[in-house]
């Protein structure tokens, strides 16, 4: 999958990772790498011709989102964050891994993307010096982290930004909404989404939940994800936990990295078998928006199971379910949801 070519990741099918651990650090913008320095001001484009510019596009879809800025061969590309590069560890990493599309690393230089290297699959957006806010960014939530084999990485409100397809017209990214998850489907331990240029959260656009069958015949309810990359997106069990309710949200840091929020930018969708007043939606207390089934926030499970029809093609119809039943950090349990 990755860079070698779009058409292979449109249908290609992956589900949620395991939580990974990269052994980096990340770096806030107030508390960059040694040698690079913040006033509070921000440089400008004036100071530095050749400066790495962030941009912003907006869309009626995502809303205000990062893209790269200038007038390089990457302007106009879409930027993405990932679930997993958090706690202060990456789950995507430049380790190669042996996948059922052969071998990939998650990341690598922004220089391999540019000379058509095809084993990264989000090439790191990388800057030589302080990266600079185009119009609609903000120049205070920019930052850079150093990691070996990649350069120095753009960061956004402390996420790493990383590319992968330029975007279409109109703005369709294909790596919205990817869902990576454990071998042999590529390990990369998260969820991706566009990156809001207003708070550096992520911004996937309008959630579509509905109906899955697991492997034991029943029906269950799933979140789409793939929605620009595989016709019809591809459905992804979702799951309620016991302790919650849409009033009472315990399930942050740590544990969202493992169980993941369906987060909804706009009012969410539904599809055949969900009724529409079933779905609302909850403010987590990191300022996201959470898709709600019944009143209970609804996850993804990290280390999700894909189905696979033959030993290249997953299915994109449903997930196993495998983590119904597991504990959560605080004692309830994690459910698969089961539609009204």
């Amino acid at each position: 999958m990755g860079r070698r070519s779009s058409v292979a990741r449109r249908v290609a099918v992956a589900v949620v990772g395991v939580f990974g651990i990269g052994g980096v650090a990340l770096v806030s913008p107030a508390s960059a790498s040694p040698g690079w320095h913040h006033d509070g001001h921000g440089p400008s484009r004036a100071d530095n011709p050749n400066a790495t510019v962030v941009g912003a596009l907006s869309s009626p879809t995502y809303g205000s989102v990062l893209v790269v800025g200038g007038s390089g061969p990457l302007a106009g590309s879409p930027l993405y964050m990932v679930s997993s590069d958090a706690d202060g560890s990456f789950g995507c990493t430049t380790a190669l891994q042996t996948t059922f599309e052969g071998p990939v690393t998650c990341t690598g230089p922004e220089s391999d993307l540019v000379n058509g290297v095809q084993s990264d699959e989000w090439p790191a957006f990388t800057a030589t010096g302080w990266p600079v806010a185009g119009p609609g960014v903000d120049q205070d939530l920019l930052g850079t982290v150093y990691r070996a084999g990649v350069g120095r990485q753009v960061t956004y409100a402390g996420h790493p930004l990383y590319l992968f397809d330029p975007p279409s017209d109109p703005f369709t990214p294909v790596g919205e909404g990817f869902f990576e998850t454990v071998l042999p489907l590529p390990p990369w331990h998260g969820a991706w989404d566009l990156v809001s240029a207003q708070w550096g959260q992520p911004a996937p656009g309008p959630a579509t939940i509905e109906t899955e069958t697991l492997p034991d015949g029943s029906t269950a309810v799933a979140a789409e994800m793939y929605p620009n990359a595989v016709p019809g997106g591809v459905a992804v069990t979702a799951y309620s936990y016991s302790r919650e309710s849409k009033w009472d949200i315990e399930c942050t840091g740590s544990c969202a990295v493992t169980w993941i929020p369906v987060l909804t930018t706009g009012t969410p969708q539904v599809g055949p078998g969900i009724d529409a007043d079933d779905v609302g939606v909850v403010r987590r207390p990191d300022g996201t928006h959470q898709v709600t089934y019944e009143g209970k926030p609804l996850y993804l499970y990290s280390s999700e199971q894909a189905v696979f029809t033959s030993p290249t093609t997953p299915q994109t119809t449903g997930t196993v379910g495998n983590g119904n039943g597991l504990w959560g950090p605080h004692g309830g349990r994690f459910r698969v949801v089961r539609p009204g």
